[in-house]
């Protein structure tokens, strides 16, 4: 009974009518963030209204209320061009290089609502199939990043717990990335290599673990609850210690570094009430920049810097950097214990 694939035209406005009562769902959750700016909206808006064609949009039978008679289809493909277009017919596009939808003729706005759309249905699909077949499509390297790819195939209870410190008040006011890279989820990812880390209780190469952690926890994360404390927490501790806007240790590398290393000094019971921490980490990082010209195979401050300006994501790296911090922390309790 399942027709996979077939393709056929429908009107932009039956689609819009569709997405408008709901029947159509933009964003299961499978689906990535949206991205695109005005630019890119301007853009593809203006592909519609000069009648050139763009590439097919995939859809899947969603879900049949037996009682209302009623089914939904969902978005598997095509989210952004099908919400631009939604949008832009409700005004919520903030146009310069083409007219508003309610400034075009009544010519122009059938014209618009007549446009032939290429809709792929991939018909009545288990969500696996599904799955599959969305990363399939977007294995196209333009598409996807690796971390989309991975919250459309799993969104379990790791990348979940993730999400929810990614949202947490303590973290978005550290600001680490920009607004692109959040739309991006490179703070999703940020976290989920965070989180993996500590869980490894020790470093690795790029993002090599994450994808196990991912699957290992997707049904269920029994220690949710545990490290959403321990980093926003962390998180919460370094807002307090009010280091300068433009320290190294707002840099994504170094402050990865710098909480995964207080996170495991935490979690090992560390007093941190016996050390000024603002002091230390002020000196430490004075020390790193004094010392950036050295020979970074003898000295330790300088194999540091070394490693945050190469951008490196090396486990050699990480584990030279987090040994300083760590050794330079544990010295400090110390001398003060």
């Amino acid at each position: 009974m399942n027709n996979i694939g077939t393709a056929d035209n429908e009107k932009l406005l039956d689609l819009y009518n569709d997405l408008k009562n709901g029947t159509l769902v933009l964003r299961p959750t499978f689906q990535r963030n949206l991205v695109w700016n005005n630019s890119h909206k301007e853009k593809f808006i203006d592909t519609i209204l000069r009648g050139f064609p763009f590439p097919e949009i995939y859809l899947a039978d969603g879900d049949i209320d037996l009682e209302t008679q009623t089914s939904t289809r969902l978005v598997v493909d095509g989210q952004q061009r099908l919400d631009t277009i939604f949008s832009y017919i409700n005004g919520e596009i903030a146009t310069r290089g083409i007219p508003l939808f309610k400034e075009l003729s009544a010519k122009q706005q059938t014209d618009f609502y007549d446009y032939k759309i290429v809709v792929r249905d991939l018909g009545r699909l288990d969500e696996n199939q599904i799955i599959e077949i969305f990363q399939r499509i977007n294995s196209v390297s333009y598409a996807l990043n690796a971390m989309e790819i991975n919250n459309a195939l799993y969104e379990g209870a790791f990348i979940s717990t993730a999400q929810t410190i990614q949202e947490s008040k303590e973290f978005e006011a550290l600001d680490i990335f920009s607004q692109n890279q959040y739309a991006r989820m490179k703070d999703t990812e940020y976290i989920l290599l965070i989180m993996a880390t500590i869980e490894e209780g020790g470093y690795f190469t790029g993002n090599s673990e994450i994808e196990r952690y991912i699957k290992l926890h997707n049904d269920e994360y029994a220690d949710s609850e545990k490290i959403k404390s321990d980093i926003t927490e962390t998180c919460q501790m370094i807002i307090d210690l009010n280091l300068e806007p433009d320290s190294l240790w707002f840099r994504k590398t170094s402050f990865f570094t710098l909480l995964v290393e207080l996170v495991k000094l935490k979690r090992s019971g560390t007093d941190f009430s016996k050390i000024n921490l603002k002091a230390v980490l002020t000196d430490l990082e004075n020390q790193i920049l004094e010392n950036k010209s050295t020979d970074p195979e003898t000295n330790g401050y300088a194999k540091f810097y070394k490693y945050v300006f190469q951008g490196t994501s090396g486990r050699a790296g990480r584990i030279a950097r987090g040994t300083l911090v760590e050794n330079e922390i544990k010295k400090a309790v110390a001398n003060n214990g």
